[in-house]
């Protein structure tokens, strides 16, 4: 493989291109400084190198995504008699919050295993 950069090379015959693994270069203070900057932690950025293998200079720089938190809508709905499973489910498939944590549950629509066993939709 023909070198082009210190991180990238590409084969001569069919035109692939790969990038070095981040493994090889170490974290320097002036990374973490960096990432620090950018609201990123030391640990994060480790994990993002050593764990996932990404290229330092995108550890460093690309944001970490905040997660949505459901606040107090589990326990709404296990208060309404739905599962946590049931709520997270219903979330995840685009219910609303709301929607997910006080919409009874059908027990019409449950197969009837389903419904002997507790398992609900």
């Amino acid at each position: 493989m023909k070198e082009i950069r210190t991180d990238l090379f590409q084969c001569p015959f069919c035109g692939f291109e790969a990038h070095q693994l981040s493994m090889t270069r170490e974290i320097t203070q002036a990374d973490i400084e960096t990432a620090s900057k950018n609201k990123i932690s030391k640990w994060q950025l480790i994990e993002r190198v050593k764990r996932y293998n990404w290229p330092i200079e995108e550890a460093v720089t690309d944001p970490v995504r905040k997660h949505e938190k459901h606040g107090r809508w589990p326990d709404i709905a296990e208060a309404n008699g739905i599962p946590k499973a049931t709520y997270y489910a219903r979330y995840k498939s685009g219910w609303s919050h709301e929607r997910a944590a006080t919409d009874k549950v059908d027990q019409k629509k449950a197969p009837k295993s389903h419904r002997k066993s507790g398992v609900t939709t």
